[in-house]
């Protein structure tokens, strides 16, 4: 039983079932942010937030899910322009800026 399209408890039921799938790997704000679809995760090595962000995309397969490698972007204060980030074989975009929640970060 579901409930139907364009529901008001649509918005509820996915954050009550991303709270209950993920949260043995959300890690204490600042680190794990998450509000309604958009999570933020951070890190203060690059190895360990690949590592984080890997968990999270497994993680949601296993429940059907799957993180969307095109609207995932990460940002380092590294000046090593060749360090990149894979998730599941794919490189995601690197940026100098963010928006989460409407404010920018950078």
């Amino acid at each position: 039983m579901g409930v139907h399209q364009g529901s008001a408890l649509s918005p509820l039921f996915f954050v009550l079932v991303m709270d209950a799938i993920t949260r043995d790997l959300q890690r204490p704000s600042p680190w794990t942010l998450l509000y309604a679809d958009d999570v933020m995760l951070a890190s203060e090595q690059k190895e360990d937030l690949e590592r984080q962000t890997q968990a999270w995309s497994d993680r949601l397969a296993r429940f059907g899910l799957q993180l969307d490698v095109r609207k995932t972007e990460y940002m380092t204060t590294s000046l090593d322009k060749s360090s990149t980030i894979q998730i599941d074989g794919n490189n995601l975009s690197r940026t100098d800026r963010f928006k989460y929640l409407g404010s920018t970060l950078s």
